[in-house]
């Protein structure tokens, strides 16, 4: 194998390493932030209440004879079944549960109904009484005759259907998001290391207000509703665009510029280098002794060899190593270490 066949494998090799962790972790922090994980919780709740809801009306919301018997067979709620329009007008963001179970995408949905996306996503709480029947036949259609496809079920099956039908939807948004996912995990990284040590004071918010530190929060779930954390030694982390990640002192200056390029396209490696260089120009502006640190993935042998050449950058380190090598991300985090302490 020629010398540039050798690098072209390895490339598509750590292409592929970065996306498939990546993706794991964008995989479950969208089951977590779409309320996937939740959601059962909700329809178990409601069951408790399950008295509250009729289903005399059953036949005319699409649920089968058969499909029915079977789940009154198997001793299943019905209501961790079958969508009831009077759960869907209490309840709408349980649409998302319905939908998942009858194996319909949010594009099948708008196509025979209308678009849900936003009851799904919490920026609509309210449906009336005709749109939810719409919704509850269209999606007892579609599970009933999954259900009626076998002749046992399990709440478990149930379950399995909801999950992987969201998996689906996930997988669909998952594509041009690994850049963004490359950089809450080591947003991530750097929370964990403050909090360990101890060294958080109070959170910034996205709208850019104080919040007081509360060890019961999950600050790393919850990354995405952070801009910033402020520290005890008096200086505070700054999650933004251009650096990525900034640390300034209690002046107000930047101590050091963190970048993450988690992009894995070597077309497109020399115009991640202009947007770097641009990003670390700034903070050289605001301090001349500022500490500029990268971290990218697929470094081809031209942007390797322009790395190591450009006295604007301090330090790089393999963005795919800190996330899979344990004792690769050590070292990282030592660096971390020492800009926090002002070593």
């Amino acid at each position: 194998m020629t010398r540039t066949g050798k690098e072209n494998k390895d490339l598509i090799l750590e292409a592929n390493r970065i996306n498939y962790s990546l993706r794991s972790t964008f995989f479950y922090r969208k089951l977590r932030d779409l309320g996937y994980l939740r959601v059962i919780s909700d329809i178990e709740a409601i069951v408790k209440h399950s008295h509250n809801y009729s289903w005399e009306d059953k036949k005319y919301w699409n649920i089968t004879y058969n499909a029915w018997e079977t789940i009154k067979k198997e001793k299943i709620d019905f209501i961790r079944v079958f969508a009831h329009p009077k759960i869907l007008v209490e309840h709408p963001g349980l649409i998302r549960y319905y939908r998942n179970v009858a194996a319909i995408p949010l594009k099948g949905v708008q196509y025979l109904a209308f678009d849900v996306s936003g009851y799904e996503t919490g920026k609509k709480d309210k449906i009336d009484y005709p749109n939810a029947l719409t919704l509850a036949k269209l999606f007892n259609t579609h599970i009933a005759s999954i259900v009626e496809s076998t002749r046992r079920i399990h709440y478990e099956d149930i379950k399995s259907l909801m999950f992987s039908s969201a998996g689906a939807t996930i997988d669909g948004s998952w594509r041009n998001k690994i850049g963004e996912e490359a950089e809450t995990m080591v947003k991530s990284y750097i929370i964990r290391l403050c909090i360990d040590g101890k060294l958080i004071d109070a959170m910034i918010d996205r709208q850019n207000h104080p919040l007081e530190f509360d060890p019961a929060e999950d600050y790393i779930a919850d990354i995405y509703l952070y801009k910033g954390v402020k520290l005890t030694n008096k200086k505070t982390i700054l999650f933004s665009n251009e650096p990525d990640i900034k640390f300034i002192d209690k002046t107000g200056r930047p101590i050091a510029a963190m970048e993450i390029k988690g992009g894995t396209d070597p077309a497109g490696a020399l115009e991640r280098l202009g947007a770097i260089k641009k990003s670390f120009e700034q903070a050289r502006r605001e301090n001349p002794d500022v500490k500029t640190i990268l971290m990218v993935s697929c470094i081809t042998p031209e942007m390797e060899n322009r790395l190591k050449n450009d006295s604007i950058i301090d330090d790089i380190f393999n963005l795919t190593s800190i996330i899979n090598d344990m004792a690769y991300r050590e070292e990282f985090l030592d660096k971390t270490k020492e800009i926090l302490s002002g070593l």
